[in-house]
């Protein structure tokens, strides 16, 4: 895997590529406590005509971590994700695929390198606490669960975590699924997941409500419709960004890609063929 090599207090990040060398690029950005190995079930099928670029996000899989917040933090990492994509697609624009964290750092991304981009899909994603008292009680929500996170280690976390009521329809998923997310789980550090939630966590976010308006690609949000916090803020989202659309998946909760890739790979092969059509009808 080539690396993006670390710079101005942000960590090293590790990445993958995957497909035709030619196809159009393809950016998959994992979630919180995943590693790029969430994807698998889906790289042969995406690969397909696509150039995927799989990256780790700090303090994750293998890819670094930093000793400050600000390295870490959802902006910080958009830069460099975004340089990874310049340098994995050769300078050609790049879709984009975020799920949860990823989907943040996709959506901030998407506000501040739109120029990269050609489409941008958010699955189970945030544009962070609007509310400031709210996303400061978020905030030492988040610090104090990644002081836990170093005093208990790694294990105690992931079944903590897998314990929240986000992640219940994971435990109806088949035994090998559900055993291959723990795995990925478990191979995280436990200093790289403490300060992936201090620095990237939502209540550390910089809200993006407003800056996602100026958003002018095409936008897909894909959510599990036995998710109905998150269904409800991809439709809050659908309204603030022009052009958007929501794609809502029966029987899915959180993570769509894992609990019904078929379906999943079947929205976004199509969402990417579309929104070819519509760059080539702009002339982009």
């Amino acid at each position: 895997m080539p690396e993006l090599k670390a710079t101005g207090g942000r960590p090293g990040i590790w990445y993958d590529t995957v497909g035709s060398r030619s196809g159009n690029p393809l950016v998959l950005l994992h979630g919180f406590t995943g590693t790029h190995h969430t994807w698998d079930l889906l790289r042969e099928r995406l690969g397909v005509g696509n150039l995927l670029i799989l990256p780790d996000l700090p303090g994750h899989g293998r890819s670094g971590t930093s000793s400050s917040r600000d390295g870490m933090d959802v902006g910080a990492t958009a830069d460099g994700v975004a340089e990874v994509a310049r340098l994995a697609s050769g300078g050609r624009r790049a879709a984009l695929l975020g799920y949860s964290l990823g989907g943040r750092i996709a959506l901030d991304l998407a506000c501040r390198h739109r120029e990269l981009l050609s489409c941008l899909i958010l699955e189970g994603a945030s544009p962070g606490v609007e509310r400031d008292d709210e996303r400061q009680a978020r905030r030492a929500e988040d610090d104090a669960l990644a002081d836990e996170i170093e005093k208990r280690g790694v294990e105690w976390f992931v079944d903590h975590w897998q314990d929240t009521p986000l992640f219940a329809t994971q435990k109806e998923l088949p035994r090998s699924v559900f055993d291959g997310i723990r795995r990925d789980r478990l191979s995280n550090s436990t200093h790289g997941l403490a300060m992936s939630l201090r620095a990237a966590g939502t209540g550390q976010m910089v809200p993006l409500w407003k800056a996602m308006e100026a958003i002018k690609i095409p936008v897909l949000i894909v959510v599990g419709k036995r998710d109905r916090k998150y269904a409800e803020t991809a439709e809050a989202m659908r309204r603030r960004m022009p052009g958007s659309v929501v794609a809502e998946v029966e029987g899915a909760g959180h993570c769509v890609h894992l609990e019904k890739p078929t379906e999943f790979a079947n929205l976004v092969e199509r969402f990417l063929k579309d929104s070819q059509v519509v760059l080539r009808a702009a002339g982009e």
